[in-house]
């Protein structure tokens, strides 16, 4: 059944991107791109060439495909029907799963170095230095969930904890998801950290670093991007969902359902806020870090 949730949420991941626009959309008024614009232009790129800079190498010639693979390496680690199911990999650990996606977004920078452009350049600097601020909200998460479920294994992670836990730690996992979803956001490049859509040079982060790449290499870098955002969306979902009885398909369909309420609540998020100056990035992410070690400190008295 997981190798089938599995496929699902792959085909399903450009659909995640879709939501997000439909739902700014809405806010303002317009129709706005279909539901299922990145498909449709995805499939136009990758009948597209890829041309190369002379001054780029074999680096930026894999990154693309790098960044691909070890999403959907922890996309098939992710348990994606039942707490206790590590997919393909039985001894899948939380660090394992995120370390994966961070191993994309280090060949993406490399990727953008390796072209010699300092407007790259500028774009890979700011994308490491968020990663930096994100990293210890994440594990401070993961240390809550550890000390909640008494793993350190995905699966078990996910869903290890009955349902009285929420009776007993809500707040805490009430921030735990709420510094998580900061971090959603910043890990996505997504507003108040970053724009997708911009075009202004000054303001520009992860778009800066893709400048050069086009054809295959864009739609990989795309799908890549919108399958992280779904895992890191069914993450913060089934970190909320306790064991319960339910079947695989059913949990595999709360999951999804989760995320795609999570894409509308971005949606939303980027609709009412707007992008904020680099100067206030680190404080609000030291709000996030100081609401996970507050989940972590209630946890424990």
């Amino acid at each position: 059944m997981n190798i089938v949730a599995l496929i699902a949420a792959l085909v399903a991941a450009p659909l995640m991107p879709g939501i997000v626009n439909k739902v700014k959309a809405l806010f303002a008024g317009r129709r706005g791109p279909g539901l299922f614009r990145l498909y449709f232009d995805i499939a136009k790129l990758m009948r597209k060439s890829c041309p190369r800079s002379a001054t780029s190498t074999w680096i930026f010639d894999i990154a693309p495909a790098v960044g691909l693979a070890s999403t959907v390496v922890a996309a098939a680690i992710f348990p994606w029907t039942a707490s206790g199911d590590a997919g393909l990999f039985t001894t899948a650990s939380a660090i394992t799963f995120f370390y994966l996606m961070g191993l994309g977004r280090f060949f993406t920078v490399l990727g953008a170095l390796d072209t010699g452009s300092a407007f790259e350049g500028m774009g890979a600097s700011r994308e490491a230095f968020y990663s930096a601020l994100v990293e210890p909200v994440v594990f401070t998460i993961l240390g809550f969930l550890v000390l909640l479920t008494n793993t350190t294994s995905l699966s078990g992670m996910l869903g290890g904890y009955d349902a009285s836990a929420w009776s007993r730690h809500s707040i805490s996992l009430i921030f735990a998801a709420t510094a998580f979803f900061v971090a959603l956001l910043s890990e996505c490049c997504r507003v108040p950290f970053d724009d997708p859509e911009t075009h202004l040079e000054l303001t520009m982060i992860h778009e800066a670093m893709v400048l050069d790449n086009s054809g295959p290499d864009l739609a990989f870098i795309h799908y890549a991007a919108a399958l992280k955002f779904e895992l890191l969306a069914a993450f913060l979902v089934a970190a909320l969902l306790p064991e319960t009885a339910l079947g695989p398909a059913a949990r595999f369909g709360i999951v999804m359902a989760g995320a795609v309420a999570v894409a509308i609540a971005v949606g939303v998020v980027e609709s009412v806020i707007a992008r904020m100056r680099f100067l206030k990035t680190p404080q609000v992410i030291t709000g996030a870090f100081m609401l996970a070690a507050l989940s972590v400190i209630l946890y424990v008295m």
